[in-house]
C-alpha cells in the first residue's frame, strides 16, 4: 500500500528543513586544480617537458621564458580528441562504460621583435590546461543497501525532500519518523542497481605572456592568465526489482531512478614567471612559478527521483516523481606550482629535457560553502591529500629537416594518501614540414590509472563504492604558420 502525508505537512517539513547543497567536496578541489601534460601537440608529445626549449604554443605553460627561445613569428591551432573507457568492479561485477569529446587545444600568436641581438617576443592566445572527461557504470545485485538508505540520511536536503514527495520515503505516524519504503517491514529484499556516470568539459587559459633574452644566453618570461572552463555532470541511477521479489511488499516497488544533473562555469586568473640559462652550450636550466589561482565556481544542479509501484493508487496512479533545482556559487584555490628542469641538446640528433613539477594538494582550499562545511572541507583536504612532484620527460629527434619525431613520458603520483591514483602518461608525436613556413604538429597521449568512485553513503560508516581501472587516450592536431 502507499500512504501520503496532508499538503499542509509536506509543506511544513519543506519549510523547516529546507534544501542544502551537498555535491561540494575535496574532489571537486581536486578535479579543477589538477592539470594534464598536454597543452598542444608538441608539448604533449614530449610529456609536458618543455621548462628549458620551446616545442609548441603551450610550451609556455611550464615556463614563460622558453617563447624568447623561437626564431620567428607565428600563429598556431589545434584541436584534441578525447577517449575514456572505465572498467569498473563493483559487489564483484564488472562493467565497462567509455566516452568521447572533441575541442580547441590550442590557439595563439606569438611576434618577434626584430632585434640586433638577444629576442623580444610577445603574444597571446588560448591553451587548454585540464579535461574533465569520465564515464564509468556499475551492473549489480545488492542485497545489503539501497540508494533510498543514502536519501534518508539527512532530512531537509535535496535528496530527502524529493525522495519522500516521489513516494521512496514515507512517514509513519504511529513511531513519528520517516522510513525507507524498501524496508518498511524491517526485511530488504535486494535490488538490482544499474547505474551510468558521466563527466566532461575543459578548463583552458587566455593568456598574455612576455619573453627575451635579459643577457646573453640568459632568459626571462611572464605570463598573466584568465582561467575559464566547464564542467558536466551526469548521473542515472536505477534500482529495479527484477525479481519480483517485492510485489508482495508492503511497499510494492518496482523501480526507483535518480538522476543527478550538475552544470558549472569556472573562472580564475594566476600569474606565472619563469628563466632559463644556458651555462654551456647545448645545456639549459631551467625554473617557473605560477601563483596559486582562485576558481570563482557557479554551479547550477537538479535532483530528479522516480518511483514506480506494481499496482495502482487509489487515484490510479502507480508512478510518482519530483525534481529539486538551484543554483551555488563558491571558490576554490589551487595551490602555487614549482617547476624546475634541465635540457641537453649534446647530441647532434636529438634534444632532451627532464623537469619537476611541485603542487601542495593540501594548500587547496574551499571559499563560501558555510563557516562549518569551509572548514571541515578543509581539514579533510589537509588530511586526505598529498603533496606530490609529477616527473616528466621528452625528446626530439631530428631524422630530416623536415621531420621531427617525438617521445614523451610523465609521472603523476597520486595526491590522495588513502588510495593509489598514480597516473601514468605515455605520448609520441611528430612535426611535419611542408614548406618553408608551414608545420603540421600530431601526438597521442595514453594514460592508465586506478579510480575510486563513491556512489553514495548508507550508513554512517558504511559507503557504496566501486573501483575503476581508467584508460584515456588523447590524440591532438596542430597547424604552425611561420612568417
Amino acid at each position: 500500500m502507499k500512504s501520503r502525508l496532508h499538503l499542509y505537512t509536506v509543506i511544513t517539513v519543506l519549510i523547516l528543513l529546507p534544501g542544502t547543497i551537498v555535491g561540494q567536496n575535496k574532489f571537486d578541489a581536486l578535479r579543477f586544480s589538477q592539470t594534464m601534460p598536454a597543452y598542444d601537440a608538441a608539448t604533449m608529445s614530449l610529456g609536458g617537458a618543455t621548462v628549458t626549449r620551446f616545442a609548441g604554443y603551450g610550451s609556455f605553460i611550464q615556463n614563460p621564458a622558453n617563447i624568447a627561445l623561437i626564431e620567428e613569428s607565428q600563429f598556431t591551432f589545434g584541436i584534441s580528441n578525447r577517449d575514456v573507457r572505465e572498467n569498473s568492479t563493483y559487489l564483484n561485477r564488472r562493467t565497462s562504460f567509455n566516452d568521447n569529446q572533441t575541442g580547441i587545444s590550442n590557439l595563439g600568436y606569438l611576434y618577434r621583435f626584430p632585434t640586433t641581438q638577444g629576442s623580444l617576443v610577445v603574444g597571446g592566445g588560448y591553451t587548454q590546461l585540464a579535461d574533465f572527461n569520465r564515464a564509468s557504470s556499475i551492473n549489480a545485485f545488492n542485497e545489503n543497501h539501497t540508494i533510498v538508505d543514502f536519501f534518508l540520511r539527512d532530512p531537509g536536503n535535496q535528496y530527502f525532500n524529493t525522495a519522500f514527495n516521489a513516494f521512496a520515503i514515507e512517514f509513519d505516524d504511529d513511531f513519528d519518523e520517516y522510513f525507507n519504503v524498501l524496508r518498511a517491514d524491517g526485511n530488504f529484499r535486494g535490488m538490482n542497481q544499474y547505474s551510468e556516470l558521466r563527466e566532461r568539459g575543459q578548463l583552458g587559459e587566455y593568456s598574455l605572456m612576455l619573453g627575451t633574452e635579459f643577457q646573453p644566453n640568459f632568459y626571462v618570461g611572464m605570463s598573466i592568465g584568465l582561467i575559464v572552463g566547464d564542467y558536466r555532470y551526469r548521473r542515472d541511477f536505477v534500482e529495479e526489482d527484477m525479481m519480483g521479489r517485492y510485489v508482495d511488499a508492503p511497499f510494492d516497488v518496482a523501480m526507483i531512478l535518480n538522476e543527478d544533473r550538475i552544470n558549472a562555469n569556472i573562472r580564475g586568473a594566476n600569474f606565472r614567471v619563469g628563466a632559463i640559462y644556458e651555462p654551456v652550450s647545448g645545456v639549459r636550466l631551467g625554473g617557473s612559478f605560477t601563483t596559486r589561482t582562485v576558481y570563482d565556481v557557479d554551479e547550477t544542479f537538479s535532483t530528479f527521483i522516480r518511483t514506480d509501484y506494481y499496482t495502482l493508487d487509489a487515484d490510479g496512479a502507480n508512478r510518482y516523481e519530483d525534481t529539486f533545482s538551484g543554483e551555488f556559487s563558491y571558490r576554490v584555490t589551487r595551490p602555487s606550482v614549482l617547476t624546475a628542469g634541465v635540457g641537453i641538446s649534446l647530441l647532434p640528433f636529438a634534444d632532451l629535457e627532464v623537469s619537476a613539477e611541485r603542487v601542495n594538494y593540501s594548500r587547496m582550499e574551499f571559499n563560501g560553502l558555510g563557516i562549518v562545511r569551509d572548514r571541515d572541507e578543509n581539514l579533510a583536504i589537509r588530511n586526505d591529500f598529498n603533496d606530490v612532484i609529477n616527473i616528466r620527460a621528452g625528446a626530439t629527434f631530428t631524422v630530416t629537416d623536415q621531420f621531427m619525431p617525438r617521445v614523451g613520458f610523465a609521472y603523476h603520483p597520486s595526491p590522495r594518501k588513502a588510495f593509489d591514483s598514480d597516473i601514468s602518461f605515455l605520448s609520441a608525436g611528430a612535426t611535419l614540414q611542408l614548406n618553408q613556413g608551414i608545420n603540421l604538429d600530431f601526438g597521442v597521449q595514453y594514460a592508465v590509472f586506478d579510480d575510486e568512485l563513491d556512489l553514495y553513503r548508507y550508513s554512517s560508516t558504511g559507503v557504496a563504492t566501486s573501483r575503476q581501472e581508467v584508460n584515456r587516450l588523447q590524440a591532438m592536431f596542430g597547424i604552425t604558420f611561420n612568417f
